[in-house]
């Protein structure tokens, strides 16, 4: 199951607080943008832009991003 936006895991997994070995090339380098993003600027709304952007990829691939998603969330 894929937490709300509101789940504060998805903030610091865009912030890069914690990291990941990702199975997913798409994921990789989406997870390089959004960070770097989120390092450039960290104020609220590009937070949860990227945020809401990274929970898409998960809902749009869960069967696929499966090990990836529980890594993250478990």
């Amino acid at each position: 199951m894929i937490p709300p936006s509101s789940d504060p895991r998805w903030k610091s997994l865009v912030l890069g607080l914690k990291t990941y070995q990702f199975k997913l090339l798409a994921l990789k380098i989406l997870m390089g943008r959004l960070i770097a993003s989120t390092k450039k600027d960290d104020s609220v709304a590009n937070v949860a832009k990227c945020t809401q952007e990274v929970r898409e990829f998960f809902l749009k691939n869960q069967t696929i991003a499966q090990h990836d998603i529980n890594q993250i969330f478990r």
